[in-house]
């Protein structure tokens, strides 16, 4: 986490103003409007900055604008860059994490060991900083690259940041933004990795790997296994790669007195390369589908963020590993399987595999009767089409939670709206032939019907959350990340978990 990473400090603005020296590192000021407009008379901005400022205002060609900066570069070697940054107008954490991300990729550079960023207004303080912390997380950790790039590709040698405000103390929001960061950054890391760096097996070896250093216990499910059980939906899906390595597997996090806490079980679609199967992808469709397996990174760094972060819940995670490819064994349209729950599915579109990988590790994930379960998935090109790529689709089995999913996404900058999933959806889904198909056969909101199909797969005791990942790409990024694969749900999670166990 941050405190391991680099020291962090925080001080009072007061105490700060009355140090001598305080030119040892760049300094980024946060300002409103107002504060910029009174920059002479605000208390706790010692008169040397107000100096640089007062006279690189006065030779602005133009008036600072909200979400704008002004660079304030240093008289002699000694005296390090000056930033001023007035706050943008819309104060929502979607576009904090926005301004955060702007902000640091123009302050920070590979070279810096230290940054001081000076914050006036006490109200947005904890905001800012969580902002910040995970703003700076994405903008400090590397993505992958290879060949040349990755020769020249220099590491960040940022040692110390030092947060200066009034107010409360916002140690904790920095820390805890700076862990939803790294959440972030490892389930987008992940999707990043090439199809021939990142495979069933591969993945696999990651997971246990992850699951050891954060000290998780680790369960694998076997194909050989799972197929003993009668999980036949993940099994269709999986056989099309006979050398796949395909399996569920479940990590846990118990913190100390566990088994009086909720119990919160995440389960995600790890489907590391999807072809389409039989009904294969086509116009260029298939690209970027080594990003198919982010439901299931997603509810992997939301665990390994929640032990971190030392959440009093205790959690399972469910992340159903395989690869949808096309041979002489992979499943095809007309089939019925028979799934974990004892239901059969009569198969229509072999592209539809994520439903079928989802509905037995939902089975699954509801055995132990948890008090709730929440899954997370690329699942629908539909959900997209309704709704775009800022925003992810929500689906739920309890009315009551409709409203906390959306609030969770309004809080965290990951922004989720709900849509409905009750019993007139199912009616496009009877099969004549088995208890339910596994996709309609003709057009609709597939995203809606994905979401009925694996409602049949959770049992009706146990309260379920649904994230059909329409955001999880998108070019330039979202909120505090600047890449293609954005790592979206891992910040909306941990907010939810802290609606759930409050």
């Amino acid at each position: 986490m941050l405190k391991e990473l680099m020291r962090l400090s925080t001080q009072h603005l007061l105490e700060w103003s009355k140090q001598k020296n305080f030119l040892t590192s760049t300094t980024l000021l946060l300002l409103n409007e107002k504060s910029w407009g009174r920059l002479a008379s605000l208390d706790g901005i010692p008169e040397v900055f107000k100096n640089r400022l007062t006279q690189a205002k006065s030779r602005a060609k133009a008036p600072l604008k909200a979400g704008e900066t002004l660079l304030v570069q240093g008289t002699h070697l000694k005296e390090e860059d000056l930033w001023v940054c007035l706050l943008p107008e819309n104060i929502e954490m979607y576009f904090l994490l926005e301004f955060a991300r702007d902000i640091l990729k123009q302050v920070v550079h590979t070279s810096d060991e230290k940054l001081s960023i000076v914050m006036i207004d006490p109200e947005l303080n904890l905001l800012l900083a969580e902002a910040f912390g995970a703003a700076l997380a994405a903008r400090v950790l590397i993505l992958p690259v290879y060949g040349l790039r990755e020769k020249l590709q220099k590491k960040y040698q940022l040692k110390e940041l030092d947060w200066i405000s009034s107010g409360e103390d916002p140690k904790l929001a920095l820390i805890e933004g700076y862990a939803s960061g790294e959440g972030t950054h490892l389930a987008r890391y992940l999707a990043t990795l090439p199809p021939n760096f990142l495979n069933a097996k591969t993945y696999g070896e990651t997971i246990r790997k992850l699951a050891k250093q954060h000290n998780l216990s680790c369960r694998f499910y076997s194909k050989s296994q799972l197929k003993k059980m009668g999980a036949g939906a993940f099994t269709a899906v999986d056989q099309g790669n006979p050398s796949s390595d395909g399996g569920i597997y479940e990590l846990s996090y118990s913190p100390k007195g566990s088994q009086k806490k909720k119990q919160i079980s995440l389960v995600g679609k790890g489907i590391c390369y999807d072809t389409g199967g039989y009904d294969i992808k086509v116009g260029g469709n298939m690209a970027t589908m080594k990003g198919d397996m982010q439901g299931s990174s997603v509810a992997l760094a939301t665990l390994i963020a929640a032990s971190k972060l030392k959440l009093p819940v205790r959690m399972n995670a469910f992340l159903a590993v395989t690869e949808n490819h096309i041979s002489p064994l992979a499943y095809k349209a007309d089939e019925v399987v028979t799934a974990l729950n004892g239901m059969t599915i009569e198969v229509v579109n072999t592209d539809a595999e994520g439903r079928m990988v989802l509905a037995d590790t939902l089975t699954l994930a509801c055995r132990d009767k948890p008090d709730c379960v929440i899954s997370f998935a690329t699942l629908t090109g539909s959900a997209v089409r309704a709704i775009g790529t800022k925003y992810s689709a929500g689906f739920t089995n309890r009315e009551k939670f409709h409203d906390t999913v959306k609030s969770a996404g309004t809080r965290s900058g990951e922004r989720v709206w709900t849509f409905p999933i009750d019993s007139t959806f199912g009616k496009a889904l009877e099969s004549k032939i088995a208890d339910i198909l596994q996709c309609v056969k003709g057009p609709g909101p597939d995203h809606i019907f994905a979401a009925y199909f694996l409602s049949r797969f959770v049992s009706k005791t146990v309260p379920w959350v649904h994230i059909d990942l329409s955001a999880s790409e998108n070019e330039g990024g979202i909120g505090h990340v600047d890449s293609l694969f954005t790592g979206f749900g891992v910040r909306w999670a941990l907010q939810f978990l802290k609606y759930l166990v409050s």
